[in-house]
């Protein structure tokens, strides 16, 4: 199943009994004011609906709103061990996996950015591209899917 939006995210997972935590106004203004540029409105729909837990969804991944302030921190020390080149500086860490992989959104640019990933298990020189927002979710729901 491929969502189009995070209503069609919420309703996949409430649809397979997973339990959705959201953030409270207060918790998502903390969040945004972490980006000076502002954060796209798909994001910030993700963190309102499930911004601190969304069942097995994500499970194991550091996305969600205790680990969130520390992202970026954690995403530079994992390039700086793998001498890989600096994350830009317009740009915001939402995800990592198990502290070996990352990904990353450039602010400013629309509602449903593209995302950026890095994982010190590929040979790689550069930023691998993952698609849009909603497409990296789809790939993560693919993987809870193929995982059950």
């Amino acid at each position: 199943m491929s969502i189009k939006n995070i209503d069609d995210l919420v309703n996949v997972l409430e649809s397979k009994g997973e339990k959705l935590i959201p953030l409270s106004h207060k918790e998502l203004s903390s969040i945004e004011s972490l980006s000076s540029l502002g954060l796209p409105q798909l994001y910030k729909d993700f963190l309102s609906k499930m911004g601190k837990g969304s069942g097995s969804f994500m499970r194991g991944s550091s996305v969600f709103y205790d680990e969130i302030p520390n992202l970026k921190e954690w995403s530079d020390e994992l390039l700086e061990e793998n001498e890989f080149e600096k994350l830009p500086e317009n740009v915001f860490v939402f995800w990592m996996h198990q502290g070996y992989q990352l990904a990353f959104f450039v602010l400013g640019e629309s509602s449903n950015p593209d995302v950026y990933s890095f994982s010190e298990v590929e040979d790689v020189d550069e930023f691998r591209h993952e698609g849009t927002f909603i497409e990296f979710l789809n790939k993560q729901l693919k993987a809870v899917e193929d995982n059950s």
